[in-house]
């Protein structure tokens, strides 16, 4: 919880718009609590959970949590919503199918009305007691998911590949018009080599790829040598390390060299001033509306400080933060 509130504190001071905490209970703490423990300190930046699932959890407690942190926090919330990558699998479970992920969020509008609404054999009941409810994105990878969000919800949050083919073929299907909004979420690292970035991340850079790279991997413009190394990487991966650099970086012993610079390459923003501020304009260009930096470093209080100084110098942000 410390590292939650140092967060709170650097995020806020660098001018951040929006600082969110993983939820993924087989391996992290409770995502709602620390995100109100990081609201009661930063009172500007929005917050909400990345990514929240309805596997583990029925809609109308995501719904009842979301309504609840925004009336907490004065409507500073944005809630995700996914099939449940990590919760489900961590617990031999099976994420949800898409149609329950629209299903969900449309249950979860109606109780926010007080109109109530169904999921599956479920009912929630009509009360007439409205709530504050908050924006939801639709987290995507693949083109259906990404299409989905172009229909229900109120925006993307993607997670995918940069390949700029396919980011741009994604933020089209979300059909980002008006208040609409589209959010990308790569990792990020300030070192220059994929040696000192796998040094970096660690156990991130596995779980870029299988957090990611589910189902049909046709579409996103793999080789059939790093379409392999993936169907392998899926076999051996343990969910109880899932993105965990604290107990050391299992999972990053199952990959090679040639898969491993490739989930640097297609799920990270890294390398010098030039090459990271390139990236940050044609994401801009494309019509992205924010950056949500995943970070899972060893000390992520001192890799926020590296990311909140090089954006700042590059006139990206301008937070409190004195210049060193």
């Amino acid at each position: 919880m410390e590292e939650s509130r140092e967060l709170a504190v650097v995020g806020q001071d660098y001018g951040f718009d929006w600082i969110s905490v993983a939820d993924s209970p087989t391996v992290y703490q409770e995502s709602f609590l620390h995100q109100l423990e990081i609201a009661r300190i930063a009172e500007r930046p929005m917050i909400g959970p990345l990514v929240s699932h309805v596997v583990v959890r029925h809609p109308v407690i995501v719904g009842n949590l979301l309504a609840t942190l925004n009336e907490f926090t004065g409507g500073r919330v944005i809630g995700t919503l996914a099939t449940g990558n990590s919760a489900a699998r961590g617990l031999g479970m099976k994420p949800a199918r898409l149609a329950e992920v629209a299903e969900a969020i449309t249950c979860i509008q109606g109780y926010w009305r007080g109109e109530g609404g169904t999921f599956g054999e479920s009912r929630i009941p009509a009360t007439g007691i409205e709530r504050q409810g908050c924006p939801i994105l639709v987290s995507a990878d693949g083109p259906k998911a990404a299409e989905l969000s172009g229909q229900v919800g109120d925006g993307l949050l993607y997670g995918g590949v940069l390949d700029p083919g396919v980011r741009r073929r994604r933020l089209a299907a979300a059909k980002i018009t008006g208040d609409r909004e589209a959010w990308i979420a790569p990792s990020v690292s300030m070192f220059e080599t994929y040696e000192d970035v796998n040094e970096d991340l660690g156990a991130v850079v596995v779980a870029m790829c299988n957090r990611a790279m589910r189902g049909d991997l046709s579409e996103r413009d793999i080789s059939p040598e790093i379409e392999a190394d993936i169907l392998a990487l899926r076999k051996a991966y343990d969910y109880g390390f899932h993105a965990d650099n604290t107990r050391g970086a299992r999972n990053a012993t199952v990959i090679g060299d040639r898969l491993r610079n490739w989930l640097i390459d297609q799920f990270c923003i890294w390398g010098d001033e030039e090459r990271f501020a390139a990236t940050l304009d044609d994401l801009a260009e494309e019509g992205w509306t924010g950056i949500q930096f995943l970070i899972g470093q060893g000390d992520q209080v001192a890799t926020v400080r590296r990311i909140g100084e090089r954006l700042r110098k590059l006139g990206y942000v301008s937070g409190s933060v004195p210049a060193a």
